[in-house]
């Protein structure tokens, strides 16, 4: 895989890299995935919500009054 870089951000793989942190450019990538995949995936109190609404919850139409109750539970959860 080849990524594009915009020169800011390919300045600061080369920094980190050159810190000693990192061993390579791929290294630093896969450190950013990682934390990226644990602030999208493991602490977001809105998945969780929505997670367990679903499993909890016996099947229902999807519509727009469903969103809403999800967001303000995740909403509460997040204040």
């Amino acid at each position: 895989m080849t990524v594009a870089l915009p020169p800011a951000l390919a300045q600061l793989v080369e920094r980190l890299v050159h810190t000693g942190r990192y061993a390579d450019e791929g290294e630093v990538v896969r450190q950013a995935l990682r934390v990226l995949e644990h602030l999208e995936f493991d602490e977001s109190p809105a998945l969780e919500v929505a997670l367990l609404e679903g499993v909890r919850s016996p099947h229902q139409p999807y519509d727009a009054t469903v969103l809403e109750r999800i967001r303000q539970g995740a909403a509460i959860l997040e204040a």
